[in-house]
């Protein structure tokens, strides 16, 4: 019976389980099975056809997950990869955002990628401290940086119009399509976001990822290992601004006016929220964590006014308790994050019902 059970426990696992990678070629593949091919590219099916199937109001909270993902991909890149904290992740949003602004019509895609580029400049300049200081040290010094932007969208009215914001113009159409729809948005972050993430999912498995990590376990036995880090803690700091950048230039286009109050310290502590319960350093991570982020008040919104409108006004004073109990309740369950505790779910299914 013992023989019998584990010839099909093997087979099983050499039908279903992931493959064995024997070298980095295989370690850089998205997809190591014929399943996990198959569910990719049903993924990227279902994200294509989401704007035929989904209402005016969900495709905007859509768009919004979208631009939180990217944000969030950003910063698990330097946090998760690199390990170097920061509390500035809303100000490259900014940045990006307000760049962006100046640039729509046909022109929106440059836009956004000029905004990410300006982004990806001025986070080098942030990533310099971070040569010389690091853990809550480096997080002031972000910290520092977040208010400085913070001042800067106030006063550099030429550029940022002020307290009042920028708008962009309410006719401004994209090949034809007027952007005030969120599903030309939204297709509009996807062609940014796919590559994005799949750059960044190529990036961990290769040999810059290998520094980052090793930068983010102990700088000092990487850089004696031959690691350069300059380049390993500037590259990070410059692709977590550029993701930031972008995301800002798609939510530009998504709101059709920001103001600096969507820039302020409140949104970067979001943005690490994401990180730390999506599961930092996993890009999976980066879009789970979007999810619960964006879709948890949302719920408790939906979930308040079905006892009746006047529970919603209270709800807006409570909301920000409620959520912040959930994420402690979930880091006390589940301190790996939602990456953590799908491997779990995904492990256990992958082998059942046979006893190992």
């Amino acid at each position: 019976m013992y023989r019998l059970s584990q010839t099909l426990t093997d087979a099983f696992s050499r039908r279903f389980s992931r493959t064995v990678r024997e070298d980095y070629r295989q370690d850089e593949a998205y997809a190591s099975t014929p399943q996990g091919r198959f569910w990719l590219g049903l993924a990227l099916v279902g994200l294509l056809l989401l704007p035929l199937l989904l209402p005016q109001y969900p495709m905007f909270v859509a768009t919004q997950i979208l631009v939180a993902a990217l944000a969030g991909l950003g910063l698990h890149l330097l946090v998760g990869g690199a390990g170097q904290i920061s509390l500035g992740q809303a100000a490259f949003v900014g940045i990006g955002a307000y760049v962006s602004s100046h640039l729509s019509g046909d022109l929106a895609p440059l836009g956004i990628l000029l905004g990410g580029l300006v982004a990806g400049a001025i986070g080098v300049v942030l990533g310099i401290p971070s040569l010389r200081i690091k853990g809550v040290y480096l997080a002031i010094a972000t910290l520092a940086f977040q208010f400085l932007a913070d001042y800067v969208f106030k006063r550099w009215t030429e550029f940022t119009g002020g307290v009042a914001g920028r708008k962009l113009p309410a006719e401004a159409t994209f090949l034809g399509l007027p952007l005030a729809d969120d599903r030309v948005v939204f297709y509009i972050g996807l062609a940014f976001a796919i590559p994005m993430f799949f750059y960044a999912k190529r990036l961990l498995s290769t040999r810059a990822g290998r520094a980052w990590f090793a930068v983010r376990d102990n700088d000092l036995s990487a850089q004696l290992s031959g690691v350069d880090l300059v380049r390993s803690k500037l590259t990070a700091f410059a692709l977590s601004a550029f993701y930031g950048g972008v995301a800002g230039g798609i939510l530009m286009h998504l709101l059709g006016a920001v103001t600096p109050d969507n820039f302020v310290l409140a949104f970067s502590i979001q943005y690490l929220a994401i990180v730390i319960v999506g599961g930092a350093g996993t890009i999976l991570g980066a879009v789970l964590g979007a999810f619960f982020i964006v879709l948890i008040p949302e719920l408790l919104s939906v979930v308040a006014g079905a006892f009746g409108p006047q529970y919603v006004a209270q709800l807006s004073a409570w909301r920000s308790v409620a959520f912040g109990a959930l994420i402690l309740l979930f880091l006390i369950l589940e301190p790996r994050g939602l990456v953590g505790l799908w491997g779990r779910i995904r492990d256990y299914f992958r082998t059942w019902p046979l006893p190992y």
